[in-house]
């Protein structure tokens, strides 16, 4: 039965604490319990009590926490950060858009950690006996369309290499965060290298690289710090399909574009890190399949993304914004398909129930972002 049930929970996971409960039920934790983290943001406390009542503060929403504070402006910090997993995007936006007035009163809640403000000057980084600062990076740039491939001269971590090579690279990366902010450094950075000698030709320095990319990507550094914006950017794509597959496992696919990309490449390799993290934290992602045969006329490909933005507006206005995100879709030779994260999968599938069902179309199927799940058909038309 255990075998049973794991594969039912992959199929259709319907978590009797879902993500939109444990936000909001987090939410009034955090209210209650905030004013100790608040004193030892004042006091100066050491980092590792300031971590631990971070997790007792959001260990309730999330099963790992991955957090910092600080004060600026009035106002204090919690700064929700990714560690390069955009699995972990949606959800804290998620988390940031549903905090209550009265933490607003008091926190500024940011997504991704920031880029230090310019007028603050040069900033270290201290871990163990390692010491650096910003003006100890030299930094070269090559880019292709909008992405760049960095190059990093750095002395004071050669001693690092080869032996503590990942040490020396997790310094690098934490650096460009508070130089250009973690978000605009995990989506723009396509590739880096940490240089054992010097190059020759004049080298940017760590507090340029903000201005630079800005410059390079004609963005606004409000515009590279904001969560929300890289939630909203869909990439389109192009597949050969399968002209034999009609498992509803999107090897029909030819063409689409999604705001969350990696997971779909997940799903196509097999793999499920980032499905087995939603699930954790009482997510689910996944999308529905429909059939495409009554599509007909020159206008068909029209026709059938209008019905798909007409079906994931309806099902958002009917399961509630707080129940679904939409994060894309895709054509294949015989079905389409609806991508979207469930804050509470259960009202989703009501609601695509109710809206599919009043469409005209023949069925739909619910699949979880996981090869080794199985589809669930919400709704079959019956045939005269």
């Amino acid at each position: 039965m255990a075998n049973e049930n794991n594969q039912e929970n992959r199929s259709l996971p319907l978590f009797e604490l879902p993500f939109d409960r444990r936000v909001e039920e987090g939410w009034k934790h955090f209210l209650k319990e905030e004013a100790e983290l608040r004193r030892l943001i004042d006091e100066r406390a050491d980092s590792e009590e300031i971590s631990e009542q971070l997790e007792i503060l959001l260990c309730p929403v999330f099963t790992v926490v991955y957090a910092e504070v600080g004060f600026h402006e009035g106002k204090y910090d919690l700064i929700l950060n990714l560690e390069g997993d955009w699995s972990r995007l949606f959800p804290l936006v998620y988390f940031k858009k549903r905090a209550p007035k009265e933490v607003l009163e008091l926190w500024n809640i940011l997504v991704g950690r920031q880029a230090r403000d310019e007028k603050n000057g040069d900033f270290q980084l201290k871990t163990g006996n390692d010491l650096v600062s910003a003006e100890d990076f030299q930094i070269w740039t090559e880019w292709q369309g909008k992405e760049a491939k960095v190059s990093i001269y750095c002395e004071k971590l050669l001693p690092l290499l080869p032996e503590r090579e990942s040490n020396a690279y997790w310094i690098v990366y934490t650096m460009l965060d508070y130089a250009m902010g973690e978000l605009a450094e995990m989506k723009y950075i396509a590739g880096l290298e940490l240089l054992r000698v010097r190059r020759e030709e004049k080298a940017l320095m760590l507090s340029e690289l903000l201005s630079h990319f800005m410059e390079k990507l004609s963005l606004s550094r409000e515009e590279l710090l904001d969560a929300e914006r890289y939630c909203g950017l869909y990439t389109g794509y192009q597949m050969k399909p399968d002209e034999e597959a009609q498992d509803g496992l999107r090897r029909d696919v030819y063409v689409g574009s999604s705001g969350f990309l990696p997971l779909l490449n997940e799903f196509w390799r097999g793999e499920s890190r980032m499905m087995d993290t939603f699930h954790n934290d009482g997510i689910a992602a996944g999308y529905f399949c429909y059939p495409l045969y009554g599509f007909q006329g020159e206008d068909r490909s029209a026709q059938i993304l209008d019905y798909r933005d007409e079906m994931a507006e309806k099902i958002e206005e009917l399961a509630g914004a707080d129940s679904f995100a939409f994060i894309g879709g895709a054509c294949g030779i015989y079905y389409g398909y609806l991508d979207f994260i469930a804050w509470d999968l259960k009202a989703v599938l009501d609601a695509a129930v109710s809206v599919f069902g009043a469409s005209g179309i023949d069925w739909v199927m619910f699949h979880s972002f996981r090869q080794d799940a199985e589809g669930i058909t919400l709704f079959e038309k019956e045939q005269l």
